[in-house]
């Protein structure tokens, strides 16, 4: 009988789950290790695998960065490996090189948490569902409820909005910073869980991990100004996602920053977007918000079960 293993591997933790056991490890990125080059980190993550891989086993691996899933080739992460080695990296082949006795299974790891998203918060009459994760990285992806298609493009691509510029009312200081992939200003530079102590900084206010949510609780001034702009980006993000299909019905919000601040986050986000600026947004009412957005809480995404599910076959990636 063939084991099946579920790895989920992220900027922070790597996560190997074989039956009922899951083990989290801290991730091989360049997060941990800021010094590390990203041939170095690649080389980790192999060996580390290999110690916990059994025999024949059938792999399915989420990854945080920007993949082509039917060529199991990486495009780079800056949470992994600060953006990428010079090229392309081959994956897939640097996986099945070193343990060619594997089934591997490679999937984006926002592809494993919508198929996530889409089996346990899809209702019966969604026609598109959308997942957003805001973590120490932020990316998007979208399918079709009905076809159970992700549609992707020639490079296996789809939603790498935190690297879009962001759309921000913060101070130039703000707009500058730069972003883990080498560019500067982007989403992710900004609303990321990992660029909240840069916007602090820029913002000249005072921040710290642990007091962050307590302080938002005590409607302190500094806590909320931070958060405002932190999350300005995001509900930017989701009002032009809206604008341009509107056969979008359901956004799931999730990740390390979104689920952390919970109801916080969510207020916020749900503030922004009632905000009318123009008759574009006269049908974006409360009601519309709360029936569309859905603020995921600790647990509800699960990018193990997720890359099972994609490797089974319930929610397709096709190149378009």
């Amino acid at each position: 009988m063939t084991d099946t293993v579920s790895v989920d591997l992220g900027g922070t933790w790597l996560r190997i789950r074989s039956g009922e056991r899951t083990e989290r490890l801290p991730s091989p990125s360049v997060l941990r290790q800021p010094s590390a080059t990203p041939d170095q980190l690649l080389r980790e993550l192999i060996e580390t695998l290999d110690r916990y891989l059994p025999p024949g086993a059938a792999v399915n691996m989420a990854c945080g960065a920007a993949l082509d899933e039917q060529k199991g080739v990486a495009y780079g992460s800056g949470p992994l490996w600060g953006g990428a080695p010079a090229g392309e990296i081959p994956l897939l082949r640097l996986l099945e090189s070193h343990r060619p006795d594997v089934r591997w299974t490679l999937v984006n790891d926002v592809t494993a948490g919508l198929a996530s998203f889409a089996r346990g918060f899809t209702r019966p009459t969604d026609r598109r569902i959308a997942y957003l994760t805001i973590s120490s990285g932020i990316a998007l992806r979208i399918a079709d409820a009905k076809e159970g298609v992700i549609p992707v493009d020639a490079l296996g691509l789809q939603g790498e909005v935190g690297h879009l510029r962001a759309v921000t009312s913060g101070p130039d200081t703000v707009r500058q910073l730069p972003c883990a992939c080498g560019g500067v200003g982007h989403v992710a530079a900004i609303s990321s869980g990992s660029a909240l102590t840069a916007v602090a900084s820029a913002l000249e206010l005072p921040y710290d991990r642990d007091s962050f949510g307590p302080a938002l609780e005590s409607s302190a001034p500094g806590a909320s100004l931070l958060l405002r702009v932190v999350v300005e980006p995001i509900a930017e993000l989701v009002r032009t996602m809206i604008a341009l299909d509107p056969r979008l019905d359901r956004i799931g919000i999730g990740g390390g920053l979104a689920e952390g601040l919970s109801e916080m986050y969510e207020r916020e986000l749900c503030s922004q977007l009632a905000s009318v600026r123009s008759y574009a947004d006269t049908s974006l009412t409360p009601e519309r918000i709360r029936k569309t957005i859905y603020l995921c809480r600790p647990h509800d995404i699960d990018t193990l079960s997720g890359a099972d599910d994609i490797a089974a076959g319930r929610l397709r990636v096709s190149k378009l």
